[in-house]
């Protein structure tokens, strides 16, 4: 594992749940940062939740074609082949990012994410996040 680096990841708060609740295995992305495997994501769940709802651990990150990708992953993304096929329109590289040791936390919302941040908005996509950031989200998450 990868403990130096960490990233913030916005999803969806149906996929995040679908995540959580061990459903979906696999997070799809037109564009993705390069971070090694043992990263740790920290999943923000899109608004009306707006919170830090759970980490998770990267498996490792998969780059190929939309249709290779469906053949790979169909059953571990959650999503129809229809919406799965939307989503990817017009492109011709996507990527898997497969997740293991999902850890639903405390949720920790988005005005404290902000303030530990020193930002006032999310990412739409991801960004990568300090150690020192981490470790407050940590600190938020068991003392609050």
């Amino acid at each position: 594992m990868n403990a130096d680096s960490h990233a913030m990841i916005s999803i969806h708060c149906d996929h995040a749940a679908n995540i959580i609740s061990g459903v979906k295995s696999v997070e799809l992305r037109r564009r993705f940062m390069s971070l090694p495997p043992g990263s740790r994501l920290w999943i923000y769940s899109t608004l009306p939740v707006g919170a830090l709802v759970a980490t998770a651990t990267i498996i490792a990150i998969d780059y190929d074609s939309p249709s290779a990708l469906w053949s790979r992953y169909q059953s571990e993304a959650a999503v129809s082949q229809t919406l799965f096929f939307q989503y990817f329109g017009g492109c011709d590289l996507g990527c898997a990012i497969q997740l293991g040791d999902v850890e639903p936390i405390s949720p920790v919302p988005l005005d404290s994410i902000r303030r530990i941040r020193g930002v006032n908005s999310i990412p739409q996509v991801a960004t990568k996040i300090s150690i020192l950031e981490a470790s407050k989200f940590e600190e938020f998450r068991h003392f609050r």
